[in-house]
């Protein structure tokens, strides 16, 4: 998990959210915009699972790979957003696909 200075709050989301540039996967969204310092935020709707102890799951093994990528990435606003066909990757298979989405930006 990022420290909470590090995380994103409803305001500066909602900025990032509109002017990030976005990549694609066929699970996953990252939108990246360039800025001063590293901040991250996760997003895992009630689409991809309904129940919330799924969805804090896969929450934590994305913010995971973030908090390790942290020190290899460019410095910039992370935002990743799971699609509903993420609910049927193994914990591998996520952390696999988010390292290989993260790689993009770089």
């Amino acid at each position: 998990m990022l420290p909470k200075k590090k995380r994103l709050n409803r305001s500066e989301f909602n900025r990032f959210f509109v002017v990030g540039r976005r990549y694609n996967t066929p699970h996953f969204q990252l939108i990246f915009t360039s800025h001063g310092s590293f901040h991250g935020a996760v997003v895992v709707g009630k689409k991809v699972y309904k129940k919330a102890v799924l969805r804090n799951r896969l929450r934590r093994q994305v913010y995971a790979v973030l908090y390790r990528s942290q020190g290899i990435l460019p410095l910039g606003v992370y935002i990743i957003i799971a699609r509903g066909s993420a609910s049927t990757l193994s914990g591998k298979e996520v952390i696999l696909e988010v390292q290989k989405l993260l790689k993009t930006v770089s």
